[in-house]
């Protein structure tokens, strides 16, 4: 009790507890003042108070007054200077905000003056308009779930009136003009209504990009003379002398007196109306050498990623959305992100969690052994070597570096004449999603040249892709207290604004701008009206799992989606065992020790506490656990000190609560001498110094958007689309032995294939009709022609789903009709290649069909030969054996009508198969450019011929693909040497 009595004594703690909880520190006063308080009040409070005195000791997260955040610099000289001259800075809070605002949107007089827009998330299901997503809290956990109202014909009226913002009193007057019968008061009551669910916002919110929340507010208020109206007229001018309040709390006594104000305007409050942050008195300047080990550790990190191809959730949607849309093809983000759309991935509100990863792969196999033997040998520390780098890099042998990132280290270093040396050590702590995620939340916290400086290095981000321009992303979070988490500065030209007041602006981008499209490896945002692809940028630190409106986050994931997902390390299978070593790299820890303590590894709670610490110290002697630890609970870590008897009782009480204790190791006090023994975190932004080498994609064109025309509904259609699933080493016999069968049952029929996977390998069967009544006989001849293939054990299942055009990829009209008979012909000749008994190596005929492919789509060999040397890397992605290479630019050479082709075993079938290929070719070309393929590049439409031709001809296996077309390349190469007498 006297301990308690002491610490709140202290002033800046009692302010600073008052600020973090208010709940916590009413407790404190009826506990420091109560005559004889229980024991176990005081014991609750007591660890309270404790464990905020802990964090404010040994935790960097900026928190109120618990701590600060300044900038640093790189350069050749370290310096360290700490000021005491720290400034504290005042917003409106969250909560506080949000209930004034309702305040004064319901007021009658003042909603008749404010300005409306309608929530440009808001979409329609059958007859219920569908308002996603608002927050449901429940049991201190926030979930996302959507409202629905009616959608009547006034409710569509007030839709289409308000798309850009109208006075409230206008509106009311347009829909009672519109709909006499339902009188001014019901209308008024329908669209006071939509303002509190949330369809319809006012002005007085504000959008996510105003820091002075207040200062917006009073700003609106004054457009509409608010001032002049009696009933507000009093608060606007408390709220004007509240705005000159917290531009003025340096002090206690300023912050006192302003929140004394704020709480008589809005009593009854949870947590604390002046929203504070530190701005610390501190120059720092880091060696250049700590800048050389972050960017080192980060290329580390990526290399040894669990996800090198992005998450499990993210490549299954991708293949989702592939198959549902395919290549090129521009659809509209409501209608992906709908029912009768893609969705959301797995793992969304709504969704199913999603697959789980494989419990052992490759890297965890690894991971356990290392651990294990560190274990075994009594080491606490494992150094990562090449070897194991490469053991535990399961990615590509290019890493798929996302574009920029954010990672958080701790410097240790004894001085600063130390960390001049070299002598450092640091440690990461935390790897934020991309640039801005952590800098961008406090820009408007530093002093004005220090903004400005940063707001120009974020406004200058690396994209994914070419042609890429990056969008700012300002929404409200699900719950309105978390909404000055949210808040930073405009710093990117565009925005991609999403259920905020805002007139509408050449640089706002609204889900109705966007539209979603991808190719066979990654999906992309894009801005069809202005040809650009966009990649939204989240300047926040915003839980996006708990705390994210689903399409918010959707948005911040796409772009980056198939990128390696960078984090602190991944111990994937390992991460259960009890011990786990330190992983160091150099001079950068990238993991440190843990230890993981179950409560059934010591006595119950009835044990006495003499009987609980010996426990305890046995446990830590047999486990070799420090003294110096932090107890992790959800990411958040507490300091303990395990010798003193208070920080034992923090840790039983957590055993007793929670049942595991995750300890993390803790430096020693005098690894942060340099910084006078401060908690910190040196957050570091980071860019990719090129993109990953993915083929360029075709610019966004509203020519390439998703129309009715790309669906073909079975039975409703003149397709008949049949998928034939089974094993992928039995396609070449079907195809060559059985297809002719099903053909000339059918009648001879229009057709054509191509192999795909979802993920079962799988061929798809294509069938033109005469009607779409002919559906119905034709699948008749199909499933009895599948159920004899059953019967040979050649087909293992057969389907019938709705096939998809890709008008965006090909074109549409005349030009899709033609794509089409160069998909017949292409598939009619790999059926000659298959019926020739003996035939060379694929890879040699695939070189020769790409050769085959370019020249008669571009008119010429030379034409086409020109073409495979400009576009198709020079490398192989792996070595080729010499007699193979040789054999394939031998076979691919057109020379003398492919005479080295023709003579070797089937070849003279099958190039004499190639005619009706290269007729088709030459009709398709005359539509690029045309009418049909407006948008849609030569350049895009031949690399897409390539690559669905091999994906016909051999399967969806990309390395395999890069090899061919290498060796195609190779093939020009010699072409053009022999006819030219010169190298290219």
């Amino acid at each position: 009790m006297a301990w308690l009595r002491e610490v709140w004594a202290n002033s800046s703690v009692a302010e600073a507890l008052e600020h973090a909880s208010p709940v916590l520190a009413a407790q404190v006063r009826t506990v420091c003042t109560a005559t004889e308080p229980s024991v176990r009040n005081v014991r609750r409070t007591a660890q309270s108070v404790a464990r905020y005195l802990l964090r404010s000791q040994h935790r960097a997260t900026p928190f109120g007054l618990f701590a600060g955040v300044t900038t640093a610099e790189f350069g050749s000289q370290a310096r360290a200077r700490w000021g005491v001259e720290h400034v504290a800075v005042g917003h409106a809070g969250a909560e506080w905000l949000a209930a004034v605002v309702e305040r004064m949107e319901s007021c009658p007089d003042l909603l008749e003056r404010l300005p409306v827009v309608v929530n440009n998330t808001v979409t329609s299901r059958g007859d219920r308009l569908i308002v996603p997503f608002q927050s449901d809290a429940q049991d201190d956990r926030t979930r996302a779930v959507e409202a629905s109202l009616a959608l009547t014909e006034p409710m569509r009226a007030v839709l289409a009136a308000t798309r850009a913002p109208i006075r409230f009193g206008a509106l009311a007057d347009k829909l009672w003009a519109e709909f006499p019968e339902a009188g001014p008061e019901k209308v008024r009551r329908l669209l006071v209504e939509l303002i509190q669910r949330r369809v319809l916002i006012t002005s007085l919110a504000s959008p996510s990009t105003e820091t002075d929340t207040l200062g917006h507010l009073l700003d609106q208020l004054d457009a509409i003379d608010a001032d002049t109206l009696p009933t507000v007229a009093e608060t606007v001018r408390e709220l004007r002398a509240i705005r000159t309040g917290l531009q003025e709390c340096t002090s206690r006594g300023e912050r006192d007196s302003v929140a004394a104000r704020m709480k008589a305007l809005v009593p009854g409050l949870r947590r604390h109306p002046v929203a504070l942050d530190l701005r610390l008195d501190a120059q720092l300047v880091l060696p250049d050498a700590v800048a050389r080990e972050i960017e080192r550790a980060a290329l580390i990190l990526t290399r040894v990623s669990a996800r090198p191809y992005g998450t499990a959730a993210w490549g299954t949607y991708h293949q989702r959305f592939y198959e549902r849309y395919g290549i090129g093809t521009m659809v509209p983000l409501q209608e992906v992100v709908a029912d009768s759309g893609t969705g959301y991935p797995d793992g969304y509100p709504g969704t199913p969690p999603g697959a789980r990863r494989p419990r052992l792969c490759v890297r965890d196999d690894a991971l356990v052994r290392l651990a294990q033997a560190a274990a075994l040998d009594g080491r606490d520390e494992v150094v990562l070597t090449d070897e194991l780098i490469d053991a535990l890099d399961v990615g590509p042998d290019e890493p798929r570096l996302p574009p920029h990132l954010e990672v958080g280290v701790r410097v240790r270093a004894a001085s600063v004449g130390e960390l001049q040396c070299g002598r450092f050590r640091l440690e990461v702590v935390s790897v934020s999603r991309g640039a801005g995620v952590s800098m961008g939340r406090f820009l408007s916290v530093l002093a004005p040249a220090d903004r400005e400086v940063l707001a120009a290095e974020l406004a200058d981000l690396l994209t994914a892709d070419s042609n890429t321009v990056s969008a700012q992303l300002s929404f409200p979070p699900l719950l309105p207290e978390s909404a000055h988490v949210t808040r930073a500065p405009q710093v990117l030209p565009t925005l991609i604004s999403l259920q905020e007041h805002r007139p509408p602006a050449e640089d706002v981008l609204t889900p109705a701008d966007l539209a979603v499209g991808c190719d066979g490896r990654r999906m992309y945002l894009a801005d069809p009206e202005r040809s650009r692809r966009i990649e939204a940028v989240g300047m926040h630190a915003l839980n996006l799992h708990t705390h994210t409106p689903p399409l918010a986050r959707f948005l911040t994931e796409l772009s980056r989606a198939q990128c390696a997902q960078v984090t602190v390390f991944d111990w994937g299978a390992a991460a259960a065992m009890p011990f786990l070593p330190r992983l160091r790299c150099g001079r950068t820890v990238l993991a440190p020790a843990r230890w993981r303590l179950e409560a059934l590894e010591l006595p119950g709670r009835s044990c006495p506490r003499a009987e609980w610490d010996s426990a305890l110290t046995e446990w830590r002697a047999r486990r070799r656990l420090p003294r110096r630890v932090y107890l992790v609970e959800d990411d958040r870590p507490l300091f303990l000190d395990l010798d003193q008897a208070s920080h034992r009782t923090l840790l039983r009480h957590h055993l007793d609560r929670v049942g595991l204790a995750v300890l993390v190791e803790a430096a020693a006090p005098e690894a942060f001498g340099w910084c006078d023994g401060r908690a910190h975190e040196v957050v570091v932004p980071l860019k990719a110094t090129q993109p990953p080498a993915w083929p360029t994609l075709p610019a966004p064109t509203p020519a390439r958007a998703l129309s009715a025309a790309q669906m073909q509904t079975p039975a409703a259609s003149s397709v008949l689309l049949a998928t034939l699933y089974g094993d992928a080493r039995r396609q070449d016999t079907l195809l060559s032995c059985h297809l002719p069968d099903l053909l000339e049952r059918l009648g001879g029929p229009p057709w054509w294939f191509i192999r795909f996977r979802d993920p079962e390998q799988h061929l798809r069967l294509r069938i033109a009709l005469p009607t779409p009544e002919a559906f119905a006989e034709a699948a008749r001849t199909v499933s009895a022609w599948a159920d004899e293939l059953r019967g040979a054990s050649l087909l293992a299942d057969l389907r019938y789903p709705t096939s998809y055009r890709e008008m965006g990829r090909w074109g549409s009209g005349a030009a899709w009709d033609a794509a089409e008979e160069v998909f017949r012909a292409d598939s009619r000749a790999i059926l000659a290649q298959l019926s020739q008994p003996r035939r060379p190596h694929e890879r040699s005929l695939v070189a020769a069909h790409t050769v085959s492919i370019a020249s008669a789509f571009l008119g010429s060999t030379q034409a086409g030969m020109r073409w495979l040397i400009d576009h198709i890397p020079p490398t192989a992605p792996v070595p080729v054996p010499r007699p193979q290479f040789t054999d394939a630019v031998r076979l691919a050479d057109p020379g003398n009508d492919w005479v080295a082709l023709r003579g070797a075993p089937g070849g003279a079938a099958i190039v004499s198969a190639w005619a009706d290929r290269d007729a088709a070719l030459a009709a398709y070309r005359r539509h690029l450019p045309g009418p049909h393929t407006q948008g849609i590049a030569l350049d895009d439409v031949l690399t897409s011929l390539l690559h669905v031709h091999f994906v016909r001809h051999i399967a969806v296996n990309f390395p395999e693909e890069e090899v061919c077309l290498y060796l195609a390349r190779a093939a020009a190469l010699a072409w053009t040497a022999r006819t030219t007498g010169r190298t290219p």
